[in-house]
């Protein structure tokens, strides 16, 4: 476990714990730190699990890396539920950046990389995407034809990558040295590359009625939880300028809801989803007028599009 004294963003030593959180997703139920900044208000697990152990927090009960087989018979059904994700990310980035069939655009942290082809399919444009572990491809290389897919880190990529768009959807909340990254990012960026970004919200209101059980926790795996002011702080220092702050993302926010409730109520992760499955449609079905205020009021997620400064 590696301990900090300052806080990541502002360096401010005025730092104490907000809360303490179980693992989620996990058969160990052990007790981990979230401390947060006094002055930039960032929420940031300390001390943090060190990365060589932290694949040991990515097992059978980790509901992500299992994806739609964990849903039994309905596996096809939760199948198109993340195609039709991936369409949403798709005109998020076609809103953002204008794509050509030269545009390259790079996935941070791109696991199964059903995003990047569908880029490929419907932008017809050139595509790049990095993980830490190649789990979500490995096993299905025809799938996966023509994309560029290598196992790395940011600060492996070529500085003359130059990409026109660079996507992480749910992946900065992991990193364990987002500042840097992001410098990294823009060092190797052109002045008209477009960043989009989708996170947690903390300031969000399934956050304020969860508490400890909350999704976004996904603790330990989740090394900071950003509002909006200390994500645009962290994307200034980074050499990024924000140009829209969104109070929403392309993942619907029911799904921190339905796995805070899960937390809450102590779900073996493990197991068999089918049973759960008509419940969480119904309750998906009730959710839906929620829905319609997230355009005001974030309800788990937001998104941040930035260019370079």
């Amino acid at each position: 476990m590696h301990q900090l004294h300052n806080c990541p963003i502002c360096n401010s030593s005025t730092i104490g714990t907000f809360i303490k959180t179980t693992a989620q997703m996990h058969s160990n139920k052990e007790l981990f730190n979230f401390d947060q900044c006094a002055e930039c208000k960032l929420v940031f697990l300390n001390p943090r699990v060190s990365l060589d152990v932290l694949k040991n927090y990515y097992t059978s009960h980790y509901l992500p890396y299992r994806g739609a087989k964990a849903w039994g018979k309905f596996e096809k059904l939760v199948d198109s539920s993340q195609q039709k994700l991936d369409l949403k990310r798709v005109k998020r980035v076609k809103d953002a950046h204008v794509i050509s069939s030269e545009s390259l655009i790079l996935d941070i942290g791109c696991g199964n990389p059903s995003f990047l082809k569908a880029c490929q399919q419907k932008l017809k444009c050139q595509t790049m995407g990095i993980d830490f572990s190649d789990e979500g491809w490995k096993d299905q290389s025809d799938d996966f034809k023509g994309l560029d897919l290598q196992v790395a880190e940011i600060k492996d990529l070529k500085s003359s990558l130059k990409p026109d768009v660079i996507t992480m959807w749910h992946y900065l909340e992991h990193d364990y040295t987002p500042l840097e990254n992001l410098s990294y990012l823009k060092s190797i960026s052109k002045p008209s590359t477009t960043l989009v970004i989708e996170i947690p919200n903390f300031d969000s209101t399934s956050r304020k009625k969860y508490g400890k059980n909350w999704a976004g926790w996904h603790t330990p795996r989740h090394i900071s939880l950003f509002s909006p002011n200390n994500i645009e702080l962290l994307l200034q220092k980074g050499g990024w300028k924000v140009s829209e702050i969104l109070t929403y993302g392309t993942m619907n926010p029911y799904l921190l809801y339905w796995m805070s409730e899960m937390e809450q109520k102590g779900i073996e992760w493990d197991k068999n989803m089918e049973d759960e499955f008509w419940k969480f449609m119904l309750e998906m079905l009730q959710f839906m007028p929620k829905k319609w205020s997230e355009k005001k009021s974030s309800l788990g997620v937001m998104t941040i599009i930035a260019t370079p400064q």
